[in-house]
């Protein structure tokens, strides 16, 4: 590709960018109000923590209620008592709760109308109706399987560490996403910088040689020189197309960010503040667990109640169990009511129930299953903090190893820039020539496009810090 083609396709890409640029706040608000990938992940973190309320709803009273009407037809076969037809109401009322510590309770009020139609019995009418009023209270303490609320409680737990596991899982995926457009950002500010920086090297280079062959006409330079400024054109020529190409891709991977199309122009973005670069604080301590290393957590307490759980689930059942119901009967609900406050025929039971599981080497097997993954659940957490502190030391390191290679680029760009002025100086005095002048422009520009490099390098890892962090945005 010819330089001045080349030219004019840069020229056309910077064109397409206004002038005031955006800033990295002003793109990550357009990330969280246009990516559906985002948006996906907010909406299942904020799914997965109204879910967490579900493991509230163990321990919270219920309300019971009961209607049923209906009819008995069937043949009475009773000596002295028989009847054609029962009619029934039957309908109650009452909570139902069961606490922490195990026990089971219900409290009821029923209230039940039979009919008898066609009633044959000695001293009866041929239709009687009547009402029954039951205030009830059951009690339920499980001894042994379940026993004090450990199966509800675990229970409880397997809910709650689910949804907060996804819950946590999603904002570590909207945080990464997060981090990731960040560096996206500063991909394509580099990018836009570098394309710069290589222009004007290709301008410069192709000063050069016209300079030079400008000079052979006149047989005032040597062929070499003019070869030697071609090849230099060539090079230079190349690392332009390289440096489009980088601003087109990180361009592409910067608008998808946006969900839009990978083509769209994008505005001019703010340029790397390399005084603040300077200053950049290499972090004692790590901030915080990051997301992931959260959800395992979370993970391994579900393991541990879902081992709670199966251990439960496979031991003998034995419970104590008791009611007491006071009873009123009377052919008017509201005296039949009434006669239910009194004591004197109320009806009690008090029992045992039990269950014992046959099968011994199946419990002992389950049991001794749900052990393993919970430890394999906590050998995961483990492995996911230690790994976690080996990324945090190599962040670190790293980050600290590309705040040295900006100083020295820095000084490299600085130490260019005095000697290509001080050559400019010497020209302007006739002491050396503008070829020299050139050379001199082609290392300051490399030194620039390293500066660059450098300084993205920073904010990329500045970027990653921010995993470790509760909320990702920022930077310089």
């Amino acid at each position: 590709m010819k330089v001045g083609s080349l030219l004019l396709i840069t020229a056309a890409i910077l064109s397409a960018n206004p002038s005031s640029a955006m800033s990295l706040n002003d793109y990550l608000n357009q990330v969280k109000q246009q990516s559906l990938g985002l948006k996906a992940s907010d909406q299942q973190a904020e799914a997965s923590a109204l879910s967490v309320r579900e493991a509230d709803l163990y321990f919270t009273p219920k309300l019971l209620a009961n209607a049923r009407v209906g009819h008995d037809g069937k043949e009475s076969f009773g000596a002295a008592v028989t009847y054609d037809r029962l009619k029934m109401q039957n309908y109650s009322l009452g909570v139902s709760q069961e606490f922490s510590f195990g026990l089971q309770t219900k409290l009821m009020y029923a209230i039940d109308n039979t009919e008898v139609e066609g009633l044959s019995a000695p001293g009866y009418p041929s239709s009687v109706s009547f009402w029954d009023a039951t205030p009830q209270l059951e009690l339920t303490m499980p001894l042994w399987k379940d026993g004090f609320g450990r199966t509800a409680r675990a229970n409880e737990e397997l809910v709650r560490q689910q949804n907060e596991a996804q819950k946590l899982g999603s904002l570590g995926q909207s945080q990464s996403y997060l981090v990731e457009a960040e560096a996206a950002y500063w991909n394509l500010s580099s990018a836009q910088e570098v394309v710069e920086v290589q222009k004007r090297a290709s301008q410069a280079a192709q000063s050069i040689l016209d300079y030079v062959s400008r000079k052979a006409r006149m047989n005032l330079g040597e062929n070499a020189d003019v070869l030697q400024a071609k090849a230099l054109v060539e090079q230079t020529t190349f690392q332009l197309q390289q440096a489009v190409n980088t601003e087109k891709a990180a361009r592409r991977n910067f608008n998808t960010f946006m969900n839009r199309g990978s083509e769209e122009a994008v505005e001019r973005l703010d340029v790397m503040n390399y005084d603040g670069l300077q200053s950049v604080a290499i972090p004692a301590q790590k901030p915080g667990n990051r997301y992931d290393v959260q959800a395992a957590a979370a993970q391994a307490r579900t393991a541990k109640a879902s081992s709670a759980l199966s251990a439960e689930k496979n031991k003998p059942q034995v419970d104590l169990y008791g009611s007491w119901a006071l009873n009123g009967r009377d052919e008017e609900l509201n005296e039949a009511m009434k006669n239910a406050g009194k004591t004197e025929k109320d009806t009690a039971f008090v029992g045992v129930r039990v269950s014992i599981p046959l099968n011994v080497g199946a419990a002992s097997d389950a049991r001794a299953g749900a052990l393993k993954a919970e430890r394999a659940a906590e050998y995961s957490l483990q492995y996911k903090q230690f790994v976690q502190e080996q990324d945090w030391n190599n962040l670190v390191q790293q980050l600290g190893e590309a705040k040295e290679g900006f100083r020295l680029a820095t000084n490299i760009v600085n130490a260019q820039k005095a000697k290509l002025d001080n050559e400019r100086t010497r020209l302007r005095q006739g002491r050396t020539t503008t070829y020299q002048v050139l050379l001199f422009e082609q290392d300051y520009s490399q030194s620039e496009v390293n500066r660059v490099k450098s300084a993205a390098l920073i904010l990329g890892l500045q970027a990653r810090i921010k995993l470790y962090q509760n909320s990702p945005e920022g930077g310089i």
